[in-house]
This record gives C-alpha cells, sequence and structure tokens, in this order.
C-alpha cells in the first residue's frame, strides 16, 4: 500500500467534495439544520415501562399494589429487589426505568388510617418516559386506593360514609434528566443519525460518481490498488464525519444547553467504531448502485429501518417481539445507547462495554463484506 497514492486520491476525493457549494451545504449546514428540528420538534409516548420493585411491605395490600402496576400494561416488572441498590446497575444499564420502593410501614400506615409514604425512582434520560411514568403511576395508585376504600356489600351506609379514604403520598424522584426535557433525551440522539446519513450518502455516492460519469475504470487503470482506492475514498468522508461530530456537540452542549457528564475521549473513540460500521454500509450500497438515485434509493431503505429500530423514536421494548431482532443486529441501536449513556448519566466503559464490543466487531465484518463485494466489481 502506498500512501504517496492515497494521499493523491485523498486530495482529489477532498477538492471534488467541497469545490461544489451545494455539497458544502449538504457536509456542514445540513446536520446542523437537522439538529435544530429534531430538537425542537420531536415527541413520542410509551408503555410497558420497565419497572424494579422493591416491596419491603411485603403485605397483601403491597402485592396488590404491585400487580396493579403490572397488570395496568404500563409498567413491566423486570426485577423484585429487596434494596434498590440492587436495582441502580439496572438503570445505568437501561435495562429499568422505574424503581418502585414500597416502605415496611406502607400497609400498618394505611389501616391505621394515616398517610402511607410511596417512592418512585424514576431514570430521567428519557424525559417522555419518566412524565409517562410518574403520570401513570400516580393514576394507578390513586385508582388501586379507590378499589381498598371499597367496603364488602354487607357493610351498611352508614358504616360505608364513615370509612376512611387511606392516604399514600408518593414520592418522585428523577434521575439523570430532572428537568425531564424531550430535548436533552432527543438531541444526543440526532448525533448517531447524523452521523450516519452523512456517512452513508456520501461514501455511496463518491463511489457511485465514479461509475456513473465513467472516471472508475480511469482510476481502476491507475497504479491504485483496491486497498487503497477504498482507503482515499473513505478516509475523507470518516474525517468529515469527525468534524460533524464536533460541530453538533458544540451545538447541542453550548446552544440546547445538553448536559455532558461523560468522557469525551470515551464518546470519540466510540464515534470512530460506529463510522467504521457506518462507512462499510455505504460502501457495500455503492456496490449494488449504478446511479446516484439508486445509491439514494439505498440509502433511504438503510436509514429509515435503522432509525425507527433503533430506540431513537420509541423505546425497543415497545416494538413487536417478532420484529425486535432488527434491533438487536443494527449498530445504530447500540451507538444510541453509548451517546445517551455518556451525555446524560456518565457512565464509562464498564457499564458500556457490551455495545462497544458489539461495534467493534461488526464493523470489521461489515468493512470486510462491502471490500470484497467492491473488489468482485472490479473483476
Amino acid at each position: 500500500m502506498s500512501l504517496h497514492r492515497i494521499k493523491a486520491l485523498l486530495r482529489k476525493e477532498i477538492k471534488q467534495a467541497l469545490r461544489d457549494k451545494r455539497m458544502r451545504m449538504i457536509i456542514f449546514v445540513s446536520p446542523l439544520i437537522q439538529l435544530f428540528l429534531f430538537g425542537y420538534a420531536v415527541n413520542t409516548d410509551v408503555r410497558e415501562i420497565s419497572t424494579v420493585v422493591c416491596d419491603r411491605s411485603n403485605t397483601s395490600i403491597s402485592r396488590g399494589l404491585v400487580d396493579a402496576f403490572q397488570s395496568s400494561g404500563y409498567f413491566r416488572i423486570v426485577k423484585r429487589a429487596l434494596d434498590p441498590r440492587e436495582a441502580e446497575p439496572l438503570v445505568d444499564k437501561g435495562k429499568a426505568q422505574v424503581i418502585l420502593v414500597i416502605p415496611e410501614d406502607f400497609s400498618r400506615n394505611l389501616r391505621r388510617g394515616r398517610t402511607a409514604d410511596l417512592q418512585m425512582i424514576v431514570e430521567g434520560t428519557d424525559s417522555i418516559v419518566a412524565s409517562n411514568a410518574v403520570s401513570y403511576g400516580e393514576m394507578i395508585i390513586a385508582a388501586h386506593l379507590q378499589k381498598l376504600a371499597q367496603p364488602p356489600p354487607a357493610i351498611n351506609m352508614v358504616t360505608q360514609t364513615s370509612r376512611r379514604l387511606p392516604q399514600v403520598r408518593p414520592e418522585t424522584r428523577v434521575w439523570f434528566n430532572p428537568d425531564l426535557k424531550s430535548r436533552n433525551f432527543f438531541v444526543p440522539g440526532v448525533i448517531a443519525l447524523l452521523l450516519t446519513l452523512v456517512s452513508l450518502i456520501l461514501t455511496s455516492f463518491s463511489i457511485v460518481r465514479e461509475w456513473e460519469v465513467g472516471t472508475m475504470e480511469q482510476l481502476i487503470v491507475t497504479p491504485l490498488r483496491p486497498t487503497e482506492l477504498i482507503v482515499g475514498k473513505t478516509l475523507p468522508f470518516f474525517l468529515v464525519g469527525l468534524i460533524d461530530l464536533t460541530l453538533i456537540f458544540l451545538v447541542g452542549t453550548l446552544w440546547f444547553r445538553i448536559p455532558f457528564r461523560g468522557n469525551i475521549l470515551l464518546l470519540a473513540f466510540s464515534a470512530v467504531l460506529y463510522l467504521i460500521n457506518a462507512l462499510s454500509v455505504g460502501i457495500f450500497i455503492s456496490t449494488i448502485s449504478r446511479t446516484l438515485q439508486q445509491a439514494l434509493m439505498g440509502v433511504m431503505f438503510f436509514f429509515m429501518p435503522a432509525m425507527l429500530f433503533s430506540g431513537f423514536v420509541f423505546p425497543i421494548y415497545n416494538i413487536p417481539l417478532v420484529m425486535r431482532w432488527i434491533a438487536y443486529i443494527n449498530p445504530l441501536t447500540y451507538f444510541l445507547v453509548i451517546v445517551r449513556g455518556i451525555f446524560l448519566k456518565g457512565v464509562g466503559i464498564t457499564i458500556l462495554w457490551p455495545q462497544l464490543l458489539f461495534l467493534a466487531i461488526t464493523g470489521p465484518i461489515l468493512l470486510g463484506i462491502s471490500v470484497k463485494r467492491f473488489y468482485r466489481q472490479l473483476d
């Protein structure tokens, strides 16, 4: 592999990409416009909020309340624990959004007509889930208390009217996004979306354009080797992706005031791993396209399902089980978890290593498949 030949091709690609004013707008201005659109406009609803229950009372009343949460359809009990600290790792990993804590004296206070305290700890990175969790929880508690207050049929009206309605005072704490701003959840996700879109379009268009205008044959007969051709075609847009990441990061943190609690070097490293995946898909799309229109259709064919099945628009656990496998093999799914975890939770590699490992494995696999198919085209 000759660095001199790669450098010459790299210079040619950068000049060709930047000499067109419209292309410069697409590369640098379009991601910022989309960031503002997503930052102000996106909203969703959810069901089956993953919940950890800490029932220290363990009485028929407390168990009935837990059953009410489970049967409502809004909450899904993923674990039962004795101490809320046992649930914290699940919250850090994104496997639980709510911790329901029922104190030991909960049922005793209700029976004595006292106000009973109840705690809901809500993971607030996704403000939509957090807001709905608080609202649904208060609704379920109120409905369950009404049910407890109803006397048996044998009790006369005098006894019924003198029966005191039990009182529960829920205390809600929101972690990671205490103001419940949906912008704090969506803007970090926009980083992943824009990196994906820019990488797919620029990479696939760059290669397909050579086929469309007839210059690919000229490149083939030059001393450039296929590997050098791939590196020269993708490296400029790898650098563009890192530049766009920097721009979006600055706008998100300085303009939208998105909190950044993690390690910026870990974010950059994660972006490098993800860009390898995205650029590999862009190369693959270019191998099945011969015109820019075909490449655009290929990008949209990949991008729309990747976005919808990534957890950006709605939680993955809301996706029907038969279709959930798409989310599990989607690199964007794992990069979204990484970006939001670094931005809002400040978690490190000890929590995010499964997602990083997935990207580190799928990147070379996708790149190998795409490069092999590209070689076949050249032959």
